[in-house]
């Protein structure tokens, strides 16, 4: 024993590392336990399970921003639950439809397309539809490791976070992000290659724009929802010295797309933000 508390002097900050990590994985694990809790809800009425608001647009994670963008384009009734339930998978967001859970975002739309009839993507080719699955895949599997490592780990400041959740939070969540983006492999670039990469996902879908109103013609689709929810993260929401201001400077058209579908889809977005943190958002 003696030996040990030895140790422990000569050693605080490896003693305080350990104390730190286990101490995260605590929480994360009791976090994860905090799961499903389905509320009821008026008949053939989506329940969307989500975190809080967010300051400067209505979510901070880009899934839940995509899964409401196409409820509201599906026209779909819903409503949502800010009660920070987690899904049986342990993560947000998620949806309840007359009692049956359903886990994911892509799911969870997957789910609605089947169960309600909807096809989103009826004008599409079958050409068009591959090229749009590719498109949704590089937003939601590739170039959110991107948005997560320039907003957990490059951004010192945090602004968004910081107004959203506490110091231990922010710093829990940066240790468990910090594994997360090295075994995933982003965590393992520098920041200079992060963006060079950000950079051709984002030229990618820039060229596949053009000039159309929407990113595969004149009408949204399926796809629209998730590259939305991503380029609303880096439009409106982000705040370190990299990607703050990078679609509005290099991508212009991405830029007027953000607008566009925020004008058609939200126009109650600033109801749905809290404004910096300043209010209550009202929906």
């Amino acid at each position: 024993m003696e030996q040990i508390k030895a140790w422990v002097t000569d050693h605080p900050y490896v003693t305080a590392g350990v104390v730190a990590l286990a101490t995260a994985q605590i929480l994360h694990t009791a976090l994860k336990r905090k799961k499903l809790g389905i509320i009821s809800a008026p008949p053939n009425t989506v329940v969307l399970y989500q975190i809080s608001r967010a300051p400067f647009t209505p979510s901070m994670t880009p899934f839940a921003v995509k899964l409401e963008t196409y409820l509201r384009l599906a026209k779909i009734p819903y409503q949502n639950d800010f009660r920070h339930k987690r899904s049986s998978k342990g993560k947000f967001p998620w949806i309840s439809y007359n009692g049956e859970p359903v886990a994911d975002s892509q799911l969870a739309m997957e789910y609605l397309n089947t169960k309600l009839g909807v096809d989103l993507n009826k004008d599409l080719k079958l050409d068009e539809k591959a090229k749009a699955h590719a498109f949704r895949v590089m937003v939601d599997e590739h170039m959110y490791w991107c948005l997560v490592y320039f907003r957990w780990i490059y951004d010192r400041n945090q602004k968004s976070m910081a107004i959203s959740f506490p110091w231990w939070a922010r710093a829990i969540g940066k240790f468990i992000v910090a594994k997360q983006l090295h075994a995933q492999g982003m965590g393992r670039h520098t920041v200079q290659e992060v963006k060079q990469i950000l950079m051709q996902d984002l030229e990618a879908l820039s060229d596949q724009l053009g000039e159309k109103p929407f990113l595969m013609g004149e009408n949204p689709c399926e796809v629209d929802c998730s590259v939305f929810g991503m380029l609303a993260q880096f439009v409106f929401s982000n705040h370190d010295n990299i990607t703050q201001g990078l679609v509005q400077e290099h991508f212009p058209n991405l830029y007027l797309y953000t607008l566009r579908m925020k004008g058609k889809l939200w126009p109650d977005w600033e109801d749905c933000t809290t404004k910096g943190g300043k209010v209550k958002a009202t929906k």
